[in-house]
């Protein structure tokens, strides 16, 4: 079982959120790493699916930052302060709702919000506090493309480093994986931008769920082996 994603669907897929995924598999050993790659990448995919319904709104305006071409100027519900909480604490609650412990479905919910602290060093000022109209916040370190480049590997290599510390052994197709990520978070600020908005949010849901679905088999554990008959 392999999967395969393109350089063409990984244009706003910011592979530094996944160390948040690596670190709290440590924490939450029974959580699937595909459920904790979908959370760090929550507020992501909920945008996505915004944009797609004409409710949050971007512009794809080539050279915007040093790092991708997004000015994204409308996204109060997924992408601010007050929403990333609601949609952590709910996250949670889901969580909850299908009997997992406690531990792991706080997990979930900080995992979630991970998203926006990660996302405030390196937007532009386009994070609202609150709804529209609110104040935005965004330290802009995509206009600086090595110390961008430089955070994503620092987040996702400190969450590698937590998920391997201590394991005796780690098979190849890990490796293959983590070997991925990080090649993905070298190139994705050259790659030529989506054609519009929708393409870019349908890319976007493809990538996320493909890395989670590739996560989730990457972690699993090896089967016993079968008594002989």
């Amino acid at each position: 079982m392999s999967f395969a994603v393109s350089d063409e669907n990984v244009r706003r897929v910011f592979i530094g959120h996944y160390g948040v995924s690596f670190a709290a598999k440590k924490a939450a050993p029974s959580l699937s790493l595909t459920w904790l790659f979908l959370a760090v990448q929550g507020l992501d995919i909920l945008f996505a699916c915004l944009v797609l319904a004409g409710v949050e709104h971007l512009r794809i305006v080539p050279g915007f930052t040093a790092y991708n071409p997004y000015e994204l100027y409308d996204m109060p519900i997924s992408h601010s302060l007050l929403g990333a909480l609601v949609w952590a604490f709910l996250a949670s609650l889901a969580a909850r709702a299908v009997r997992l412990p406690w531990k792991p479905a706080a997990l979930i919910g900080i995992a979630v919000f991970s998203h926006f602290i990660l996302d405030v060093p390196v937007h532009t000022p386009d994070l609202p506090l609150a709804w529209r109209g609110t104040p935005k916040i965004g330290l802009g370190l995509w206009n600086h493309r090595a110390v961008a480049l430089a955070l994503e590997l620092i987040a996702l290599g400190a969450g590698l480093f937590v998920y391997v510390r201590g394991r005796k052994q780690l098979r190849a197709r890990f490796w293959i994986f983590a070997v991925t990520l990080v090649a993905l978070t070298l190139s994705t600020p050259f790659m030529p931008p989506p054609a519009s908005p929708a393409a870019f949010a349908v890319q976007a849901l493809f990538a996320y769920l493909a890395l989670a679905i590739w996560a989730g088999w990457v972690d699993q554990p090896d089967r016993p082996p079968q008594p002989s008959p």
